[in-house]
């Protein structure tokens, strides 16, 4: 009897489980298991003092990439002076620091050696220019003299045909000799050739003047080059800034000797402070919102509470691969009136605006709760507190856009975090 008693009573205790957790399961329980749960929790209760609220209010946000680079010198604004020419440094005028102006003089490399062949190239052209000239004034002279021979033996040849026509007409009427008539004939024909001999030589040495003088005047122009190539030299000895800038570098000291051989050897090193960019490696998650002219902020560590300007000027097809992070180039141009504060290599932290949204909704972002895959914000009603879903959009500096579930004005609650308590233990004291 007693082994059929507790059969039964483990038969009612396995279908009054049963029953329990089949009401269970259709929420049957629920209502009472929260009385019980209500009446039982000893917890504080949660008003509005555990927040602190605030107004949603519209603002203007944006979308950005975040990004790291370094302030670096654009092209041409680095320069390498060195010299063209082999010798001493015989003068060094600028030190490290100092500010050059494009024209001013940095160096002197030594050059008597120089300065004597362009002495000597000065005279040789001068020597060349007397010698055209020479030929210009007596030339025409020579000419003159000979035109003046053929005028001279015209006149002899017409007096010499009068009296050929003379003396035939006397050996007609018997008086003179036919040898008269033929020494006659013959001094005729020898002024003649005379004469056409004379002007053969007229034209060869008007041609030959004129041959002198080009000649002369190629010399010249030969001497002038001569001359312009050595006084070239000689202005590689003197060597001027470029540039504006300021010195960088000097690798070589006065009294050391250059040698100028293939490539020209570099001693001083110009850089322009006022031609500086920015250098940004952005992730290739974030480069296809990047824009040329979009605006951008940067800071770098001398200046950590300053924000400096600037716009995307150029984006660099070329990705650059490293740790096999995938990067691509942007350069920002800065804003003039910022560039005095940089200096070449200095580490940007860099703020790309990609987009931005004017006058919306916004509430800090320490409001939202999530349930899963809902938000919710905790609304002040008139001293009530009430649960209320949200539809949020984007992010900005600690707010969140709110695209449904809130209007301007409401109170949101941000909770308050509890202080901590800190107990101190004392120390017992021996008595």
């Amino acid at each position: 009897m007693k082994v059929r008693g507790k059969l039964r009573g483990f038969l009612l205790l396995a279908v009054l489980i049963g029953l329990g957790a089949w009401a269970n399961d259709r929420g049957y329980l629920q209502p009472y298991v929260k009385k019980i749960m209500a009446a039982g929790h000893s917890g504080p209760t949660i008003t509005v003092n555990n927040f602190d609220f605030k107004q949603v209010t519209r603002k203007d946000m944006r979308q950005t990439v975040l990004a790291t680079g370094s302030v670096s010198l654009k092209t041409g604004a680095e320069v390498k002076i060195g010299s063209r020419i082999s010798g001493q440094l015989k003068e060094l005028y600028v030190q490290i620091g100092d500010f050059a102006q494009a024209g001013d003089v940095i160096a002197v490399v030594e050059h008597n050696d120089l300065l004597s062949r362009v002495a000597q190239r000065r005279a040789e052209l001068k020597a060349e220019e007397a010698r055209l000239e020479k030929t210009r004034s007596e030339g025409p002279l020579e000419l003159s003299k000979i035109r003046a021979e053929i005028e001279e033996l015209q006149v002899q040849i017409n007096l010499a045909e009068k009296m050929l026509a003379r003396n035939r007409e006397l050996n007609r009427q018997g008086v003179v000799s036919i040898t008269v008539l033929d020494q006659s004939e013959e001094s005729l024909d020898v002024l003649k050739a005379k004469a056409k001999l004379t002007g053969e030589n007229l034209k060869l040495k008007t041609t030959q003047l004129e041959n002198d003088i080009k000649l002369r005047e190629a010399n010249i122009e030969k001497f002038r080059a001569y001359l312009k190539e050595d006084e070239t030299r000689l202005s590689y000895a003197t060597i001027t800034a470029p540039i504006d800038g300021i010195v960088a570098s000097i690798s070589t000291q006065k009294g050391e000797t250059v040698a100028a051989s293939m490539s020209a050897p570099t001693f001083v090193t110009l850089i322009d402070l006022r031609q500086l960019e920015v250098r940004v490696f952005v992730d290739e998650t974030d480069i296809g919102q990047v824009r040329l002219g979009q605006h951008a902020l940067f800071t770098v560590d001398s200046f950590p509470e300053k924000f400096f300007k600037g716009v995307v000027r150029d984006i660099y097809p070329k990705a650059v691969i490293k740790d096999n992070v995938v990067n691509y180039e942007v350069i920002l141009e800065i804003d003039p009136a910022s560039i005095a504060l940089l200096r070449p290599e200095m580490t940007a932290n860099v703020i790309i605006t990609t987009d931005t949204k004017n006058d919306v909704l916004a509430i800090p972002k320490q409001a939202i709760k999530r349930k899963g895959k809902k938000e919710f914000v905790t609304v002040d009603l008139n001293g009530r507190l009430a649960e209320r879903p949200v539809t949020t959009g984007w992010r900005d500096e600690g707010f969140l856009e709110v695209l449904s579930g809130l209007s301007e004005g409401e109170r949101i609650g941000i909770p308050i975090k509890p202080k901590l308590e800190t107990r101190g233990r004392g120390k017992r004291r021996r008595s």
